[in-house]
């Protein structure tokens, strides 16, 4: 890593990206670039530029890459109550949920403290909803819920309709698709047993390529 930082941000970049394809993809032709990029590079010792030679060549594709992680935009649900969603603090809307039930728990959700009557000036940043638009709404519905609220222009009731909206959308399939499932066992039970045979056929090809590449194949 030391080594390929010294060819600067760009081609170090560049040299990871390559490097990853061919080990990951058996990519031929981005291990050629690869040496390319290195023969060019004038800032790098002799030395350095043997390990770069020696890290990208490997054994060709990797056979157990490592696991990176899968992030998505929101660190964490929030909860009804404002807190992280969790089941053990009863602040949840499940997967399943009716929609009579999901609408009934957004419109009860506690909001500003401070918005005692529906002409009290609030605060989004203070209210538990807000969070919800930050996960589930565009930005021109957030900056109409920033100057609804601050100005007492909109009621919390309003401020929670495109939640509302937004979270039916998304659980609407989930329903369906899980009501389906639950009038059909057996096909769950068939797409169980699918699954684990082509879990069984991944994980024994991938042992045999460990057992070849340690030299303990005795086929």
């Amino acid at each position: 890593e030391a080594a390929a930082k010294k060819m600067g941000k760009k081609n170090n970049k560049l040299y990871n990206t390559l490097r990853k394809r061919y080990q990951e993809q058996g990519d031929a032709e981005a291990l050629q670039v690869a040496h390319a990029l290195l023969e060019s590079q004038q800032n790098i010792s002799l030395g350095d530029r043997e390990r770069l030679f020696g890290y990208l060549d490997g054994g060709g594709r990797a056979i157990l890459p490592e696991p990176q992680a899968l992030l998505t935009p929101a660190a964490k649900m929030p909860g009804l109550d404002g807190q992280k969603m969790s089941k053990s603090y009863g602040n949840t809307i499940t997967l399943r949920e009716s929609a009579e039930e999901v609408d009934r728990k957004i419109r009860t959700m506690p909001t500003d403290p401070a918005r005692v009557r529906r002409n009290d000036p609030g605060d989004p940043a203070k209210c538990p909803v807000w969070q919800f638009h930050e996960i589930y709404s565009d930005e021109k519905t957030r900056d109409w819920v920033r100057e609804g609220c601050t100005t007492a222009g909109i009621g919390c009731l309003d401020c929670k309709a495109p939640i509302i909206a937004a979270v039916q959308a998304e659980l609407e399939p989930m329903r369906t698709m899980a009501a389906d499932y639950s009038a059909d066992p057996a096909a769950v039970q068939a797409i169980i047993a699918e699954g684990c045979e082509k879990a069984r056929d991944e994980a024994r090809e991938t042992l045999e390529d460990v057992r070849e590449a340690m030299g303990l194949s005795y086929r």
